[in-house]
C-alpha cells in the first residue's frame, strides 16, 4: 500500500521497491513509457476517456487522476502485478471504482497496441508477461 501514494517521479529512485510491484527496472519503464505516452497523448487529443469523439484540445486539469503519462502507465502495472485491487486503487486515487475499471480497460488498450508496434522496447520474456498480464485483467 506504501507505493500508492508515491507517484513514479519518487519511485524511480527506490529501483527495490519499483521493481516488484511492477516487474520492470525504472530504466525499462521508461523505454516502455515513450510509444506508451505517444499512444495515450493521441488518444486523448482525438477521444474522451468513455470513446466519445472530442471536438476541442484537451488539456491536463488541475483535478486530472493521472498528472503526468508516467503514472498512467505505472497504475495498469501495479494492477498487472497482482499487488493491487482496483478498489485499492480507487481509494489511493480518489476515484471509484468504475472508473478505475475504465481506465485500466482504456491502458489495455493503449498498452496492447504499443506492444505491438514496438516489438523491441523490452525482452520477450517481459513482454509475454505484459501481455498475459493484459489478457488475465
Amino acid at each position: 500500500m506504501y507505493l500508492l501514494n508515491r507517484c513514479f517521479r519518487e519511485l524511480q529512485f527506490d529501483e527495490t521497491s519499483f521493481r516488484r510491484h511492477t516487474g520492470l527496472r525504472p530504466p525499462e519503464f521508461e523505454v516502455l513509457h515513450e510509444p506508451f505516452a505517444k499512444a495515450w497523448n493521441e488518444y486523448f487529443d482525438n477521444f474522451t476517456l468513455e470513446g466519445k469523439t472530442r471536438y476541442r484540445r484537451a488539456s491536463m486539469r488541475k483535478n486530472s487522476i493521472f498528472t503526468n503519462t508516467e503514472d498512467a502507465l505505472l497504475f495498469a502495472l501495479l494492477y498487472y502485478k497482482g499487488n493491487v485491487l482496483q478498489e485499492e486503487l480507487a481509494t489511493q486515487f480518489g476515484i471509484d471504482q468504475p472508473k478505475v475499471s475504465k481506465y485500466l480497460y482504456l491502458i489495455n488498450k493503449l498498452l496492447t497496441q504499443t506492444l505491438q508496434e514496438n516489438r523491441k522496447v523490452l525482452s520477450k520474456l517481459k513482454l509475454d508477461r505484459i501481455r498475459q498480464a493484459i489478457e488475465a485483467s
